[in-house]
């Protein structure tokens, strides 16, 4: 190996031992290459640097493997088909079967199978330490890319700065960290909600209020950033008072608040924040929309079979999973590895019986 070897990441020595020696005819086509301990102890790295090295072999065609016997040099006269490729989705969520979650996954699937390759989901209840144990071990396997979906991307900084340092292909579904580049795919979450609230407005309200759910994440945000510039554009001030931005809601107070008519609507921030202000609302003698109309986001499955049929904003989560796919693929390049693509999908109003004009 050459004097500048020192330089280059340590998988790319493992691969360019294994080139040098099929260049120089002491590997020939079928020969059985060292195992990844044998690799270890030969050159001084790592298995996971040998296993990356190895992986990215088979997928160039230059080695393939045999389950249980090892790896061997390919035939470059005869064209190699190359062993499935993985791609792996990690969800941290609320519950593995929610209609939206499988929508997402139907979506990843429809492109990965065009790619014939395998998809692997990860679920994880919504737990940004089990995430980093998950990431850790996908990072020691094979995978063509992680797709990403996660509880708090804020705390995933480390395990991403890990995936990052690997070199692994990874796109970000939904939510992303505040300034931290990343290849993601989400909706347009600021003029879904600008929409959204200028619709109420235009139906007479003055009061509207805004009811986050996870606020730390990014979509959360962004749609608060709608609802409060929609507000601002028509001269309308969001009060302090009708913004409720924890998770644990003050029935009490909103009561209060629509009894006494100081607040006519509110946007909620995702659908499940709606339906549940629907119920919690109810319980408590207060009548939707004749006393307050209220507004969702996602349009998920149960939004037009609640107790008072939600309008909402609809994202297409189907799409999302196979755009977040797609492009995957299409940064799994070495040129494209350090470039950085945020995609934005288009969202649409769906008005049911939960908003009524003054």
């Amino acid at each position: 190996m050459s004097k500048n070897d020192s330089t280059l990441p340590k998988y790319q020595l493992v691969k360019d031992y294994v080139l040098l020696q099929i260049e120089n005819k002491e590997l020939g086509s079928h020969d059985r290459i060292p195992s990844e301990s044998e690799f270890s102890k030969l050159l001084d790295v790592s298995s996971i640097t040998v296993r990356k090295a190895l992986a990215e072999l088979v997928n160039e065609g230059v080695i393939y493997r045999i389950r249980g016997k090892g790896s061997f040099v390919a035939d470059p006269a005869v064209s190699v088909h190359k062993t499935s490729s993985y791609v792996t989705f990690m969800i941290s969520g609320n519950e593995m079967y929610d209609a939206s979650y499988m929508q997402i996954i139907k979506g990843i699937q429809s492109f990965v199978n065009q790619q014939d390759c395998r998809l692997i989901i990860e679920f994880v209840e919504n737990d940004v330490d089990q995430e980093r144990e998950v990431i850790q071990k996908l990072i020691q396997s094979e995978n063509r890319g992680l797709l990403i979906y996660s509880a708090h991307p804020e705390m995933a900084k480390g395990y991403l700065n890990e995936i990052r340092r690997q070199s692994i292909p990874f796109v970000m579904l939904d939510r992303i960290p505040a300034g931290y580049p990343v290849n993601c795919i989400t909706c347009n979450n600021h003029d879904g909600a600008y929409e959204a609230v200028e619709y109420l407005i235009a139906q007479g309200h003055r009061k509207i209020g805004f009811a986050a759910y996870d606020f730390h994440l990014s979509t959360e945000v962004d749609r608060f950033s709608g609802y409060r510039n929609a507000m601002t554009h028509a001269s309308l001030a969001p009060a302090d008072e009708l913004l409720y931005l924890e998770r644990d809601l003050d029935y009490t107070k909103l009561c209060r608040q629509i009894q006494q008519g100081e607040l006519t609507a509110i946007f909620c921030v995702n659908d499940r924040r709606a339906l549940e202000m629907i119920g919690q609302l109810t319980q408590r003698g207060i009548k939707i929309p004749e006393q307050v109309s209220i507004m969702g986001f996602d349009d998920i499955e149960s939004a037009k079979y609640a107790k008072v049929s939600l309008s909402t904003v609809k994202q297409n989560f189907e799409e999302l999973g196979y755009e977040g796919a797609k492009l995957l693929f299409e940064n799994s390049s070495s040129e494209t590895l350090n470039s950085y693509k945020k995609i934005l999908l288009s969202t649409q109003l769906v008005i049911r019986e939960s908003v009524k004009k003054l």
